[in-house]
C-alpha cells in the first residue's frame, strides 16, 4: 500500500489537463433535494434563495436541519484518480473507474450515509457540532484532474463536499479548480509540498513540507487549512511533532479503519482501489478492517 501511495505522485490524472500550481434520511430523497437546491444555476451552482446557502455551496456544506450532536468513529474514504487506468499504468489499482466511483456514491446514499468534511467532523468531536447520524468523510489525495471535472458535480448531485489533500505544487488542477471546490464547500487539507515520505528528512526539510505546504495554500487560497494528509501514510513521532507545531488539527494516515476523535494525528482511511467495487467498500465500512483495500497490493 504504501509504495502504491508514494506512486500516485507520478501517476497521469487520467482526465486530461494541464498542470498548476436536508435530513438524516438517505437514497433518492437526499438526491433530489440536491438536485432541486442546485438546479438552474450554471455548473449546478445553488443560487442565493436556496436555503439561504451563498451561491456554489451544496446542501451539506452547513449543518442540516435533524443532525446531532455525534462524537463517534467516523469512516474517512481516500481516493486517487478516477477513470480507467491506462494501458501499461505502473499502479492500476489506484485508479477507480468513473462507473464504480458513481455506483459508489449511490450506494452509500441509498444506505443513509451523508459525506462531510473532516473539518465537520473535527467541530462535532472537539466543539459541540453536529452531524448526519452516517457521517462518511470522502477524500480526494494529490490533486489528480479528475476529481474537479468529475467528483465534484458527482458529489454536487448529492449535495456533498469532500476533502481535496493537495500536493502545494505539481499537481493537475488548475488554481481555478482548486477555487470551484472551496467555493462548493470542499475542505482544502495540505499533502506537502513535494509528496516525499516525511520521516526520512531532517528537521528543516520536515518543516518545509509540513508548515511550508500550509503557508503556500492558505496564502493561496484564503482558507485555514486545518487537516495534513501523510504522503503515502508515512508518519512516525517527529513527523507528529511537525504537524502539531505547523498548526494542523487533525492528519490523516492509511492505517485501514474508522477514524477516532482519539488520536487526532493518527486518523485511519478505507482506502478505495479499482478493485474495490461497491462490494468492498460495503464491506469496509461493515467490518471496519478495510482488508478489501489491500487485495493484491
Amino acid at each position: 500500500m504504501v509504495a502504491l501511495a508514494i506512486a500516485a505522485v507520478t501517476l497521469s490524472s487520467a482526465g486530461g489537463g494541464s498542470k498548476a500550481g436536508g435530513s438524516n434520511g438517505g437514497g433518492a430523497s437526499n438526491r433530489a433535494a440536491a438536485e432541486n437546491a442546485t438546479a438552474g444555476t450554471p455548473g449546478g451552482a445553488a443560487g442565493t434563495a436556496a436555503a439561504g446557502r451563498p451561491s456554489g455551496l451544496v446542501r451539506n456544506a452547513t449543518p442540516q436541519p435533524g443532525w446531532k450532536p455525534y462524537t463517534g468513529p467516523v469512516p474517512i474514504l481516500e481516493y486517487h484518480v478516477l477513470g480507467a487506468a491506462p494501458a501499461g499504468a505502473p499502479y492500476p489499482e489506484l485508479y477507480v473507474t468513473r462507473p464504480d466511483f458513481h455506483r459508489q456514491m449511490d450506494w452509500l446514499d441509498e444506505h443513509g450515509y451523508q459525506a462531510v468534511t473532516l473539518e465537520q467532523v473535527e467541530d462535532a468531536w472537539y466543539h459541540g457540532g453536529a452531524l448526519p447520524a452516517k457521517p462518511v468523510v470522502l477524500s480526494f489525495d494529490d490533486g489528480y484532474r479528475p476529481q474537479f471535472t468529475y467528483a465534484l458535480p458527482e458529489l454536487r448531485r448529492h449535495g456533498w463536499a469532500g476533502v481535496l489533500n493537495l500536493k502545494a505544487e505539481g499537481s493537475d488542477l488548475y488554481t481555478s479548480n482548486v477555487k470551484a471546490m472551496i467555493a462548493a464547500g470542499w475542505e482544502l487539507a495540505a499533502h506537502t509540498i513535494h509528496h516525499l515520505d516525511l520521516t526520512t528528512l531532517d528537521a528543516s526539510q520536515l518543516k518545509e513540507e509540513t508548515a511550508g505546504s500550509r503557508a503556500i495554500l492558505r496564502r493561496e487560497y484564503g482558507v485555514p487549512v486545518k487537516d495534513f494528509c501523510y504522503p503515502a501514510g508515512r508518519f512516525d513521532a517527529t513527523v507528529i511533532a511537525a504537524v502539531k507545531a505547523a498548526g494542523y488539527t487533525g492528519a490523516t494516515t492509511e492505517i485501514p479503519g474508522y477514524a477516532s476523535r482519539d488520536a487526532p494525528y493518527e486518523l485511519a482511511r478505507f482506502e478505495i482501489l479499482g478493485s474495490s467495487g461497491v462490494s468492498g467498500m460495503a464491506e469496509d465500512l461493515r467490518t471496519g478492517s478495510g482488508a478489501t483495500g489491500a487485495v493484491g497490493l
